[in-house]
């Protein structure tokens, strides 16, 4: 009397957002979802409730999994139910089961025998459009025993942080016995004082398990190991996973919230040492003495009160803050942080992020024409239909203050979706914190009129990089329609003699990321890591 689910072709799908058009080969999905078809209804008294409602739960889920890929972790279970629960709520429905980018999963995991999460979830990775590479394999061994590291180390006490003692300040020597015998009566006239030489106190002792520190250019995989990393660990692990942006934003706001003295970042660190273990930051980049100031003495003491940092860059650790004000007040640092989080040397030629990459004829639009407007604002409306709402207010938490959204709407699957204009976004004088609450918002943003950019750059420029690098880090899905190209956005901004290292590494970033965000493999990575991005623990510091 159970009803057997639909037979394949007929399978409830999600709408034919971008995802949809990244999926893999359609025959090897077909393959598995038949093969979870059999499954559920040879095990009707495990999946009848399925059979009849449609929906499952991650009990459920995790009982299918074990047996179509036995050898697949808790942990990777419970991180692929995150990626195909699109809606957030609780369940799975039978479109989001069946749809081929979960059946891709599926089979590129089958195929692998591996026991551990984080070999695992880099073998969930689907083939194609993803490929294993070398340097990426062996990062992937390094992070293994990091991993297995702060695992360990999660439920010893918060060690007391062990302060060296401060030097002693040198000091004028006494005139000696004879001297007093002979001259003890007489004003002897003091010699000139030398200056005072200020002698700082060591910072505390590290005392947590090593991190690593995964250098490499564009596209070369960093961000996706440490997306990894952070869709592995156990549930309820106590960590962070934020972007530079996030990182920098939260980090000054508690600044403000600590009282004045020497000790503001031990106080920062007490706290935040009860909050997480494990920092996990995308795009270590440092541009400000202030930044430079905070990193080195945040960092020390969370190392002293058992944290990890495992993090990412396009430089090398002494390559940061190059040609910086003041940048001797950070370079004594420099060793401790390449001690503390090894270099994991990712660079190569190869920049996945353009290999196999789509024309995207249907994700961006160039130039600024009649007909490209009409062409982006009927994908637009083609996505959430006729219900939109106009003009509505944004809240920035913490900051008593609206971003005004021009458009917004939701697709089938009720995820949210906003469209602006350049203008609104870069033009305007808008933010980090402004950026961040956008992309945690919406599921798929659309941004209209982007210009290419003039040779001096500046302000517009530097918001674009930022919104960019943030809706990366959270992955939304990407429309845009530009004067030119992507590619040739910032072609007149290289022709500038006085371009500085940083600005040359945030062209080079923006626009190998606007190239991914173009790419069916990043729609994967949507579909992988969306959810997870969302989750509060990559939210705020």
């Amino acid at each position: 009397g159970q009803r057997v689910p639909p037979p394949a072709a007929t399978v409830p799908q999600v709408a034919p957002l971008p995802q949809a058009r990244a999926a893999p080969d359609a025959g090897l999905a077909q393959e598995v979802r038949k093969l979870v078809q059999d499954t559920i209804q040879t095990n009707s008294d495990i999946f009848g409730e399925f059979s009849t409602s449609q929906e499952m739960d991650m009990p459920t889920f995790t009982q299918l999994i074990e047996l179509i890929v036995p050898g697949m972790t808790r942990e990777e279970m419970k991180a692929l139910f995150t990626s195909m629960d699109i809606n957030n709520d609780g369940s799975i429905q039978a479109g989001e089961l069946f749809s081929d980018l979960a059946m891709a999963v599926l089979h590129s995991r089958m195929d692998q025998e591996v026991v551990h999460p984080l070999e695992g979830s880099y073998h969930c990775l689907p083939k194609p459009p993803f490929r294993s590479d070398p340097k990426q394999l062996a990062a992937i061994g390094i992070l293994k025993d990091v991993f297995d590291e702060v695992v360990a180390a999660r439920f010893r006490p918060i060690p007391v942080p062990v302060q060296a003692p401060k030097p002693k300040q040198p000091e004028r020597q006494a005139p000696g016995m004879l001297a007093s015998m002979f001259w003890g009566a007489k004003k002897v006239q003091p010699a000139a004082a030398k200056p005072t030489q200020v002698v700082e106190r060591p910072p505390p002792r590290p005392n947590a398990p090593r991190g690593a520190y995964i250098y490499g250019g564009g596209g070369c995989g960093k961000t996706v190991l440490l997306d990894l990393f952070f869709r592995s660990l156990p549930d309820d692990f106590p960590a962070r996973r934020l972007h530079w942006h996030e990182f920098i934003r939260d980090a000054f706001r508690s600044m403000q919230g600590q009282p004045p003295g020497e000790n503001i970042f031990a106080a920062m660190a007490d706290m935040l040492a009860k909050q997480f273990r494990v920092l996990l930051l995308d795009e270590l980049l440092i541009t400000h003495i202030s930044e430079a100031i905070l990193v080195k003495n945040l960092f020390r003491q969370m190392w002293a009160r058992g944290m990890t940092i495992i993090t990412t860059s396009n430089y090398l650790p002494e390559e940061l803050y190059t040609k910086g004000f003041n940048r001797d007040q950070f370079v004594d640092f420099i060793p401790e942080l390449a001690s503390q989080c090894p270099v994991i040397q990712m660079g190569g030629e190869t920049d996945y992020r353009k290999v196999d990459a789509d024309d995207a004829t249907q994700l961006f639009f160039h130039p600024l024409t009649d007909e490209t407007t009409s062409k982006i604002n009927k994908a637009f409306e083609q996505m959430v239909g006729s219900e939109m709402e106009k003009d509505t207010l944004l809240p920035i938490p913490q900051e008593k203050r609206n971003i005004k959204v021009p458009v917004r709407g939701t697709d089938v699957r009720g995820a949210s979706v906003a469209k602006f204009t350049f203008q609104d976004l870069c033009v305007q004088n808008l933010g980090r914190a402004d950026y961040s609450v956008i992309a945690e918002n919406y599921h798929t943003l659309f941004i209209e009129g982007v210009p290419k950019f003039k040779p001096d750059l500046g302000a517009e420029f530097r918001r674009f990089v930022s919104l960019t690098d943030i809706l990366y880090g959270k992955k939304v899905a990407l429309y845009v329609q530009s004067e030119v190209h992507t590619s040739q956005l910032f072609a007149d901004g290289m022709l500038n003699a006085d371009m500085d290292l940083d600005e040359l590494w945030s062209f080079r970033r923006c626009s190998s990321m606007l190239q991914e965000m173009q790419n069916p493999k990043y729609h994967h990575m949507v579909w992988l890591m969306r959810n997870h991005m969302l989750q509060e623990s990559a939210l705020h510091l």
